[in-house]
């Protein structure tokens, strides 16, 4: 029934989601001697799966491609220190990225809205 901007911005507010708490790990162990930066990689492979080689059908008996749905992986940033004991957290470069991705989440949960409220207003035939 609902077409896949759904399903898409879903995962992309599972994803900010993710971010935040990895970010606000990350805060936590800022201090932590040895602990290495935790975070989020979506984006490559977004577009990794983006330029494989889709099918299409020419006969309505094929079976029809379902998209890849693309899940992001937690990545530990295990080659960099910042610190004389082995921590590579930079708290500064954390909060900023924690605000861009809370930013991000509120868009996006503007365009869930948005998506919600033309259903609406079709299942009703008001405005």
């Amino acid at each position: 029934m609902f077409n896949s901007n759904f399903e898409t911005l879903k995962v992309a507010m599972d994803v900010q989601m993710k971010r935040q708490e990895l970010h606000a790990q990350n805060i936590a162990n800022a201090e932590t001697p040895g602990y290495k930066r935790k975070y989020v990689a979506f984006e490559e492979y977004l577009q990794e799966s983006k330029m494989k080689l889709k099918l299409t059908t020419t006969n309505q008996r094929h079976l029809p491609t379902s998209p890849k749905i693309v899940t992001a992986k937690e990545v530990k940033m295990k080659n960099t220190s910042l610190t004389n004991d082995q921590n590579n957290v930079d708290i500064d470069m954390e909060v900023t990225e924690m605000v861009k991705d809370a930013l991000r989440y509120q868009v996006l949960s503007r365009l869930m809205s948005a998506n919600i409220d033309r259903y609406n207003t079709v299942i009703r035939n008001t405005r």
